[in-house]
């Protein structure tokens, strides 16, 4: 009895000091009874969805103002002041050049006097003619001196001719010597320097009228019945972000580039703000067809490695990567051809580093 009395007041104690080394092993941990779906990387994600889109082409290209003119000499000379600078607006007649005019200048002098001369060559001889002829109606002189006095002022006429004849081209000249604006516009691409010589039809300058510009692409053969006159475009610059230039088919080349065998095509943009340059590289998007549905994937989850294209879905806490075949890309957005499907949810962050079947969670 005595021994047994022993061992049943070890039993609470033999409990006691039981449960204290479970507690310090962390059987009862909080840390040891999180579920296993807090495990894995975190993600975020984005539905796959269909999206309505307009079929089109995707085109490259330049802007062009649709007027503009080269400013060019009209006679030789030599450049003594250059009166505007590239980007400035003109006004038709407005100088632009002007050249040195001191010959110019002199050959009008020259050229108004030889005028004078001749003025009064002509009219001494007018003066003749009428004398001989009064004394012809009296009988006092001959025919033939009569006829002599026309000759004489007949060829002071043709003098007094050639001498006003010669005058106004002095003075046309002259007027040469100073280059004006054909056309309102923006001056470009100007070449011409003070102290330069030139000579006729030296390029100086463009004057481009800038008002209306057009976009000019390239149509390729395959794609020539898709476009017609009238046709909507939307045209991008990289100066001005998404903001979208809306313009029409104005125009295409009936025959194909000899070295690209592609159509020259210009489109129409109105420009009354001025924001479009010419010479700008332009993103333009011709729609050839009625809105359809698509599906689409933000750009960010889409992978490319070796010429294929990948996306990850999030399923069942997995990251599940699939082969997919894309279409036509937007700013945002990529359509999928094939390997997705609506409701997917694609993962958008990360994807470089995640692995196939790797543990995920999605945050918000």
């Amino acid at each position: 009895m005595k021994g047994f009395k022993l061992k049943y007041w070890l039993v609470p104690v033999l409990l006691v000091i039981g449960l204290t080394l479970v507690f310090r092993s962390g059987a009862f941990s909080k840390e040891k009874v999180q579920p296993q779906a807090d495990s894995g990387v975190a993600v975020r994600v984005a539905d796959v969805q269909y999206t309505q889109v307009v079929p089109g082409l995707s085109l490259n290209g330049s802007i062009e103002g649709r007027t503009s003119a080269t400013i060019s000499a009209k006679i030789a000379g030599r450049i003594e002041e250059v009166l505007v600078e590239e980007g400035q607006p003109v006004k038709a007649g407005d100088p632009l050049v002007r050249l040195e005019n001191v010959e110019l200048t002199n050959s009008v002098r020259t050229a108004e006097d030889a005028v004078t001369k001749a003025q009064v060559s002509y009219d001494l001889a007018a003066a003749d003619y009428n004398r001989y002829q009064t004394l012809y109606d009296k009988g006092a002189v001959s025919q033939q001196q009569l006829d002599t006095a026309m000759a004489k002022l007949k060829s002071a006429q043709a003098d007094l001719s050639s001498a006003v004849a010669g005058r106004n081209n002095a003075a046309q000249q002259l007027g040469y010597g100073v280059i004006t604006a054909p056309v309102d516009g923006v001056v470009a691409n100007k070449t011409a320097t003070v102290g330069q010589v030139v000579s006729p039809g030296s390029a100086l300058m463009v004057v481009q009228d800038i008002s209306q510009v057009q976009a000019v692409v390239n149509i390729e053969q395959k794609d020539l019945g898709q476009v017609k006159v009238g046709q909507k475009a939307q045209v991008r610059v990289d100066a001005y972000g998404d903001r979208v230039f809306e313009g029409t088919v104005d125009g295409m080349n009936p025959e194909a580039g000899s070295a690209s065998r592609m159509f020259r095509t210009k489109i129409k943009l109105d420009n009354a703000d001025g924001a479009l340059k010419a010479g700008m590289f332009a993103k333009i998007e011709l729609a050839t067809g009625e809105p359809v549905a698509v599906l689409t994937v933000p750009q960010a989850a889409v992978i490319q490695k070796q010429g294929l294209y990948y996306v990850f879905t999030a399923e069942d806490g997995k990251a599940v990567r699939h082969q997919i075949e894309i279409g036509k890309a937007d700013q945002d957005s990529i359509q999928i051809k094939s390997g997705l499907q609506q409701g997917d949810k694609a993962v958008i962050s990360g994807v470089n580093q995640l692995k196939d079947n790797e543990a995920v969670k999605v945050t918000e």
